[in-house]
């Protein structure tokens, strides 16, 4: 007994150490792979700072940190500050732009997929809204038009002469008619405006009339940021960054959301060939199984909607009074 006991008391403690050493080992394994230290700005190389600024021209600094050890040794992960918004950039050891995001506030919709948060407050209340304008992937300047064909279906879509007062903002209306095998199937006339300070494009609501045979019978999806439980979402974000998710349309009935996929597309259209253009996935938190799957060009807008294709465009021009009270500059 006595014997038995004290081999025991030893195979326990020879167990007791074993695992001590691996907890141990696990934790400084964990350490080194998680492993940060602070760089004030003082310190960051001048070929980082270089591509820092080349992404965010006028950004002020937050906060600095470099991966010392783990899977990405030399990285920079860099918080900033840019037109009120604050962004985390992370630029890799040879000196690239890794991934650019917002850091705003997001929720988590019911049902999302692997719990994906789209961004749903945008500081509007922090522009000077215009009715004339454009970014680089949308564009409100009066007459510019995209023709997109598939098959048996034609899409019109119009920035028209005219605007629409959504509470206190003067939207623009932009008109799209849709044809299957040549009939009339929709109209909607569809409200936004352009944030000069951040070149954010907002979505203020749609009118909506659907028809069958040539007779108008009904008005599905219509909203307005200034109903009740209702605002303004962006159709498409002043500064686009890859992988990131915001709502376009925020209303009981109307929940669209969209994610950034790709930011280096090259489609061929009927139209043309066009580089640098932007993949965007369109989902929706009313229904859950609905997906859609958009490009957009840069100075032409969208080009393609699942296998809708842009057939052909026309530049709008903006009238002399339009040039004098909305400026004429390009991002």
């Amino acid at each position: 007994m006595g014997r038995k006991s004290a081999w025991v008391r030893v195979m326990l403690v020879a167990v007791g150490l074993t695992a001590t050493l691996m907890v141990t080992g696990l934790l400084a394994q964990a350490a080194a792979q998680g492993r940060k230290v602070p760089v004030q700005p003082s310190e960051l190389p001048v070929p980082i700072e270089k591509a820092f600024r080349e992404a965010f021209p006028k950004g002020d600094i937050l906060a600095i940190q470099k991966e010392a050890e783990g899977e990405n040794p030399g990285q920079y992960d860099v918080d900033i500050r840019s037109d009120g918004r604050e962004y985390e950039v992370e630029i890799s050891p040879e000196w690239k732009v890794i991934e650019k995001r917002e850091k705003g506030s997001a929720e988590e919709a019911p049902g999302s997929p692997e719990g994906k948060k789209w961004t749903k407050s945008f500081g509007q209340e922090n522009c000077t809204f215009s009715s004339v304008g454009r970014n680089r992937f949308f564009i409100l300047t009066p007459g510019h038009q995209l023709v997109l064909e598939g098959p048996h279906v034609k899409v019109v879509i119009t920035v028209t002469r005219e605007t629409k007062r959504i509470g206190s903002v003067e939207t623009r209306v932009v008109e799209e008619r849709e044809e299957q095998d040549g009939k009339l199937k929709e109209v909607s006339r569809n409200f936004f405006a352009i944030c000069r300070e951040h070149g954010d494009v907002f979505y203020f609501g749609e009118e909506v009339d659907e028809y069958e045979d040539g007779k108008l019978v009904g008005h599905s999806g219509a909203w307005r940021a200034d109903d009740k439980n209702s605002k303004a979402g962006i159709i498409m974000p002043g500064t686009v960054l890859l992988g990131a998710r915001h709502y376009q349309e925020i209303a009981p009935n109307a929940m669209d959301r969209a994610e950034i996929m790709a930011d280096d597309v090259t489609m061929k259209t009927p139209a043309g060939t066009f580089k640098d253009c932007i993949r965007v996935e369109e989902t929706s938190g009313v229904d859950a199984k609905e997906k859609g799957h958009k490009t957009y060009a840069p100075g032409v807008g969208l080009i393609q909607d699942e296998d809708v294709l842009l057939t052909g465009y026309r530049e709008g021009k903006m009238s002399r009074d339009q040039k004098a009270k909305h400026g004429s500059r390009r991002r």
